[in-house]
């Protein structure tokens, strides 16, 4: 993504002075709130994400707020994870190994990953693509064949230095030098005349950092390699965004009464602890928490577009979070323990409510108003995947697909409930947008803390309005 679209080095939350500051690293998730019979059932069906949880406060019980959402105890959690889960996720990755695998191979031919729209490699450097830049960069409706091999051969950089393959590093950073030295011009021709001097200046900006990185790789320095190679990969998002003229595609006209993003926009958002009490990340302490999000229009155009408005509009400001189980985390429940449950448009004094919308990968525009498994796809990749932690989603009711309104959660996740390839939320709920900054810290966000200020701060103008607002 382009540079107004990614995290950046400094973190706006600050822990207090007497801890040291918090290493960004990813962090996994708690353990999901499954019984033993969803458990069971774990490859055909996933938990609920219900729209209305519990009222945002802190007084509820453990108990008593699991037993509202029909979760067990924790207790009972442990002892079902122990058996049951085990089974259901051993049959779950050896469906994933047949219907979905994750990486391509290493013979993988490039031609065939741009043979369709949104057709792209799935986890770059491990058996499932973690990383919310690089799923924004696969993201995009692109089909340069040749950025997409340089993007491809420099995320495989983290895979090898993880494996202690030096050898197999350095002829990735000499190949990725190559792609830009040789194809320069291939990848040029996909931008706009006007753009091109800025992506020709960003192809020069990247072949300067080339020397150092060979040299850190020859030093077997694997922080520096890591540091330099995330600056190039910014730099191929900067001019893979460059690439997207206009939008790829048709909304369907019955969804033109609600707010749409035609492209990307970013929003920080600020939550607090009411309590006073500060934020426990590992031992270290934080005042207040501070995300950056990237929210996705090119892939969920009419949800991404209802949460940029609200966020406009300062819906979600001072807004309780209603669940934390360290499966999801979710908030935009305006009404607590009321009758509402999401955004009554003033104007019309009706619930306004959005379309499930999901995006299988091969196909030109998103699935709308069914569950991919219901639309007989329930094998089929997505998109924008739940593969990442910090990932946004809208929930819903359960057995009606198009009811979500304003209540949305970040989901964490956690890999072995989600195996390579078989993610339990893919296709039945819409991802929107992915936290790229200080997604870690969401690890001790807990029902009662508030949402003080979501603010968007890049991509306004990708936002259309209907007439009527």
């Amino acid at each position: 993504p382009p540079a107004e679209l990614t995290s950046s080095d400094k973190s706006s939350s600050q822990p207090t002075e007497q801890h040291k500051p918090f290493s960004m690293a990813f962090v996994s998730a708690f353990t999901p709130r499954f019984s033993a019979d969803t458990a069971s059932r774990a490859v055909s069906r996933p938990t609920a994400i219900p729209r209305h949880t519990v009222a945002p406060t802190r007084k509820n019980s453990t108990t008593a707020v699991n037993a509202k959402l029909s979760i067990p105890p924790a207790n009972q959690i442990k002892e079902a994870l122990a058996t049951a889960a085990k089974r259901a996720l051993a049959a779950s990755v050896a469906l994933s190994l047949v219907l979905h695998p994750g990486a391509p191979p290493q013979d993988f031919e490039l031609a065939n990953a741009f043979s369709q729209p949104n057709i792209g490699f799935r986890g770059s450097s491990n058996a499932v693509n973690k990383d919310a830049e690089s799923l924004l960069r696969w993201g995009l409706p692109i089909k340069n064949k040749e950025i997409r091999e340089l993007q491809s051969t420099l995320e495989g950089i983290e895979r090898d230095m993880r494996s202690l393959k030096w050898n197999k590093v350095s002829d990735d950073v000499k190949k990725s030098q190559g792609i830009i030295r040789n194809k320069a011009a291939a990848m040029l021709k996909d931008i706009p005349a006007e753009r091109a001097d800025a992506a020709t200046e960003k192809f020069t900006e990247i072949q300067a950092i080339f020397p150092d990185l060979i040299a850190a790789v020859d030093e077997k320095d694997a922080e520096q390699v890591e540091t330099m190679k995330r600056i190039i990969l910014n730099k191929v998002g900067d001019v893979e965004q460059m690439m997207m003229v206009g939008f790829p595609y048709e909304v369907p006209k019955e969804y033109s009464n609600l707010p749409q993003l035609k492209g990307r926009a970013v929003v920080e958002m600020t939550l607090d602890r009411p309590s006073g009490e500060p934020f426990n990340i590992d031992g270290v302490l934080y005042d207040k928490i501070d995300v950056k999000m990237v929210i996705d229009g090119y892939n969920a155009p009419v949800t991404a577009g209802n949460f940029v408005d609200l966020v406009k509009k300062g819906f979600y400001n001072n807004l309780a979070i209603t669940r934390s189980d360290g499966f999801v985390i979710q908030s935009g429940d305006p009404d607590g323990d009321g009758p509402v449950e999401g955004y009554v448009d003033p104007a019309t004094k009706q619930l306004r409510t959005i379309p499930l919308e999901v995006f299988a990968l091969g196909d030109k525009e998103p699935t709308y108003g069914t569950t991919l498994e219901d639309d007989g796809r329930g094998a089929a990749q997505t998109v924008m995947p739940f593969s990442s932690y910090g990932t946004l989603a809208f929930a819903r009711e359960e057995f009606i697909p198009d009811s979500g309104s304003s209540q949305f959660f970040f989901f964490l996740f956690e890999p072995d409930l989600t195996p390579a390839g078989r993610n339990l939320l893919d296709g039945r709920y819409c991802v929107f947008g992915y936290t790229v900054e200080n997604a870690g810290l969401l690890k001790d966000v807990k029902v009662g803390d508030v949402i003080t200020s979501a603010r968007l701060v890049a991509g306004e103008e990708n936002l259309v309005l209907p007439s009527s607002s």
